[in-house]
């Protein structure tokens, strides 16, 4: 019995080590957020889904007629004037509507993250 209790608390002291190695480890939610603001994804937020692109920082929503995008505090119908849709997406038979036409843009809120 006398030597259990030695083994007993090193073994117990090393799991606790270990297990505050991994949470050691871990980042933060705001680097978590930070990383995330550096990749492209894909969000449902009140009620839609929307698409953040990393490399022009900004929202994209298409509501199946047009594309839209968010300066920041607005939606506006987009050109394709920036990098996304030129890699890696096929535009099919989508034409950007003209400037006489009217188009309706979405009213709808995008995700902010919490700092």
């Amino acid at each position: 019995m006398k030597s259990a209790k030695p083994w007993l608390l090193a073994v117990l002291l090393m799991g606790s080590f270990g297990g505050a190695m991994m949470l050691g480890a871990s980042p933060t939610f705001a680097q978590r957020d930070a990383r995330r603001d550096e990749q492209s994804y894909w969000r449902h937020h009140n009620g839609r889904w929307s698409h953040w692109d990393a490399r022009d920082k900004r929202w994209y929503y298409t509501d199946g007629q047009h594309w839209y995008y968010h300066n920041g505090k607005t939606w506006a119908p987009y050109r394709f004037d920036k990098s996304f849709g030129r890699e890696h997406f096929e535009r099919g038979g989508y034409v950007v509507p003209g400037d006489k036409v009217k188009v309706v843009v979405p009213q709808h809120e995008v995700y902010v993250h919490p700092r």
